[in-house]
């Protein structure tokens, strides 16, 4: 549902300097926490759970059409495969802004009218709904930042709950991709302060509507994870970035990231002049980034997209490398015991036929991680 979306970003948010130098666990942990510092128990209990209670508590989506997806299932034995071999616990779908004055929820009403939602919590699955704003012209945000956000996200939840009479958990990954958003982009600094101050504000506000219809949501603040890979506190630009947020963050109930590299771990990256750290990198870096101010994290959106040919030129040899790195035991235990329990899959198509092994090496990876969804039909 983002076809519009510009990937120009990329090659300017991971250029310069030594990425991932001198960045060892304890860099940022203490100092994000500032003044409050006090974590939920929720937060501090992946430490004191084995690894295969810290695995089974995973849960795995996939997106971005959830009407779609589940047509195809009944109609695309490649698709049907797919639902077989990755086993959603949930759908993501999309809330989108292109004009910066309202969401499109067109797709949601149709949903709700049809009566599609109810249908999808009746067969098992739960929901995870991503906002995100057009950023093909900056600076950008004013749509996530206006009472019509608030009126969105109350209404959408609105329909959610008419669904869900079980009340089951759903998930809201909020302005995914914000630091973007203004210039200069992943710097919180004099000129873009009072924009992030008031998307702070904002986006607490849409949780609050949010909780009120649906007391078992977890709403989180979402970031591009290009944001853990380089760090200029003079700039307040990178990793310095997060702390102003630190606080707003831990009255959330989760902090959520994307990861988008196209590239495989190590592969010459001309925009860095150098290797490539790779998605399983960049994740790890956003775990041990986030986990001091909540210990709740979710991967919501994984694709290694292809700038400019997303949403269907992702690239299937890297999510084959991707996965196999991730289904190592060293790795999915440093991110599962800092507090990494869900991930979404960005599109469904990419997995289509098993290209390169993809669907293979996921189908691997869920096998390491959660316990089998209950979702009925697939």
């Amino acid at each position: 549902m983002i076809w519009r979306r510009q990937w120009r970003r990329r090659q300017v948010l991971q250029m310069g300097g030594a990425l991932l130098a001198g960045y060892g666990m304890g860099g940022c942990g203490q100092a994000l926490l500032g003044p409050q510092g006090n974590r939920s128990s929720e937060n501090s209990e992946p430490g004191s759970l084995s690894l295969a209670e810290l695995l089974a508590r995973w849960e795995v989506g996939i997106g971005e059409d959830p009407g779609r997806f589940l047509w195809e299932i009944e109609s695309d034995p490649q698709v049907a495969a797919v639902a077989r071999g990755w086993d959603p616990h949930f759908l993501s779908g999309w809330l989108n802004s292109f004009d910066h004055r309202q969401g499109d929820l067109s797709f949601w009403r149709n949903w709700h009218q049809a009566g599609l939602l109810r249908q999808w919590f009746e067969r098992g699955y739960s929901l995870h709904i991503i906002t995100w704003e057009d950023d093909t012209n900056r600076p950008c945000g004013d749509y996530h930042i206006s009472p019509q956000f608030v009126q969105d996200v109350a209404e959408l939840a609105g329909y959610v709950a008419q669904a869900n009479p079980q009340g089951r958990p759903t998930y809201w990954s909020l302005a995914t991709e914000f630091s973007y958003w203004r210039i200069p982009a992943d710097a919180y600094n004099a000129d873009t302060a009072p924009y992030y101050r008031a998307l702070m504000d904002n986006v607490l506000r849409a949780r609050q509507a949010i909780k009120e219809r649906l007391p078992e949501a977890e709403v989180a603040l979402c970031w591009g994870g290009w944001i853990a890979t380089f760090d200029d506190p003079r700039r307040g630009a990178g990793r310095s970035m997060v702390a102003p947020f630190a606080e707003t963050m831990s009255q959330m109930d989760g902090i959520a990231f994307q990861s988008m590299r196209q590239r495989r771990p190590g592969e010459f990256n001309p925009e860095l002049n150098g290797p490539d750290p790779g998605n399983p990198e960049q994740i790890r870096l956003c775990c041990r980034l986030f986990a001091p101010i909540h210990r709740n994290l979710m991967l919501a959106h994984y694709e290694p997209s292809i700038k400019d040919k997303h949403p269907n030129g992702g690239r299937a040899d890297t999510v084959q490398v991707d996965f196999a790195i991730m289904s190592r035991r060293e790795w999915l235990q440093e991110v599962s015991q800092l507090g990494l329990r869900r991930m979404s899959l960005m599109h469904y198509g990419l997995y289509k036929g098993d290209p390169y092994g993809a669907l293979t090496a996921a189908r691997q990876f869920r096998a390491r991680v959660g316990l089998p969804a209950v979702a009925q039909g697939v």
